[in-house]
């Protein structure tokens, strides 16, 4: 699975650096969070008695999610290909390399995000109509590729929630990464009706559509920008303690990033969390590269591993620049991450997350013995990748997102 680690972890450090876990097995994976102390502490030991109880726990059961990328060779090109060094073996591998580094993308950029498979949302006011969409949030066009197909969330409606003219889609013709925007082959009112407000975007098959998520349930999900209400998240109403079971936020209260960042970890610390590292989109850290110069070193990710982690990952021997910051607990490893989405840090202490999956994440499905399966209606042979698996964080409260200026 080496090319695999090779393919998947060396452009998104928050993939690669997460501790991993290929033991998934049984129906889900159940572990506590204690979210309270027993209240029988007291200088007089009557009262201490009186008020014993137990400690406060909930139960997280964390269900797998699956994703899957699959790709055809034609029989000829195999063949002809078959012990050479030529332009056709370089045909055969790229399409296979091509379906892998699609799964890696969406595995990079789903440990980030909520479960819901959005990957951008269009801005309604710069156009409502036609075949050009701009995304609200421009880095967002990292998300999107020439012939992937989109579906839309029902104008105005929540992320996660309906889709807009029963799931249809439309393929993507041109991106423009510069602009942040890219054309549709249909125009958008045709295929999701009249506009009345901005539309979550996904991936056909991606989305959650009022249901349960189908996606990995990554960052966004266990630490979400807003205080979580009493839906169940794996079972818990975390409602009774949002900062234990949820994860802390801050707001943009600072006209820096660094600002943000010490105080960020000011407040994690408080909360008994010693943060190792800080993930950032690229263009926010940029800003806080040149905020910083001056003042801080550049430090090695693969140093960043082996000093923390006891772990056998191959992903841990990839390397990734990084900024260094002093905080109350020590120093904090700061990450550019294109997957990140900008305007938004998560500061986590490392150890407390696992990326936990049924076998290697992700794997060649050849459960029978075949790394290619013959097409049936074709003169071909289909490659599948996949993964079976979820994120876990063993202790939210030790962990934050932090919106920034």
């Amino acid at each position: 699975y080496k090319k695999v680690e090779n393919l998947v972890y060396q452009n998104n450090p928050l993939l690669a650096m997460i501790p991993k876990e290929t033991n998934f097995s049984g129906r889900n994976a159940t572990f506590a969070v204690e979210y309270g102390l027993t209240n029988g502490r007291s200088a007089n030991f009557q009262t201490a008695q009186n008020n014993r109880n137990g400690t406060k726990l909930e139960d997280f059961v964390v269900t797998r999610v699956k994703d899957y990328a699959v790709v055809s060779v034609d029989n000829e090109t195999l063949l002809a290909a078959d012990g050479s060094e030529g332009s056709l073996l370089d045909v055969a591998k790229s399409k296979t390399d091509s379906a892998l580094h699609a799964l890696a993308r969406a595995m990079g950029r789903d440990i980030y995000r909520s479960g819901t498979g959005s990957i951008g949302t269009l801005d309604r006011s710069v156009a409502a109509t036609g075949v050009t969409i701009t995304l609200v949030t421009s880095s967002d066009i990292v998300n999107f590729e020439v012939g992937m197909r989109l579906v839309a969330s029902l104008s105005g409606a929540a992320d996660g929630t309906a889709l807009a003219n029963n799931g249809a889609a439309v393929e993507v013709v041109t991106v423009n990464r510069s602009a942040g925007t890219f054309t549709i082959a249909t125009a958008m009112e045709t295929v999701w009706g009249a506009l009345s407000d901005d539309v979550v975007l996904y991936s056909e098959g991606d989305a959650q559509n009022a249901g349960t998520a189908i996606k990995m349930s990554g960052l966004a999900s266990w630490i979400p920008s807003a205080t979580p209400a009493a839906t169940a998240f794996f079972g818990v109403d975390r409602t009774s303690d949002p900062t234990r079971l949820a994860g802390q936020r801050m707001a943009a209260a600072f006209a820096s990033i660094r600002e943000s960042l010490i105080d960020g970890a000011v407040q994690v610390a408080r909360e008994g969390g010693r943060p190792d590292a800080v993930f950032l989109n690229p263009l926010d850290w940029a800003s806080l590269a040149k905020d910083l110069e001056g003042t801080t070193v550049i430090a090695s990710a693969a140093t960043h591993n082996r000093r923390r982690y006891d772990s056998n990952d191959a992903a841990a021997t990839f390397g990734f620049s990084s900024l260094s910051l002093a905080a109350p607990t020590g120093m904090l490893d700061l990450y550019a991450d294109h997957n990140c989405p900008q305007g938004r840090a998560y500061m986590l202490q490392m150890d407390t997350w696992k990326l936990k999956s049924l076998g290697p994440a992700p794997r060649l499905l050849d459960f029978d013995g075949l790394k290619g399966v013959r097409q049936a209606n074709e003169d071909g042979v289909e490659y599948r990748w996949g993964y079976y698996g979820n994120l876990l964080c063993t202790a939210p409260g030790f962990n934050a997102t932090i919106a920034l200026a």
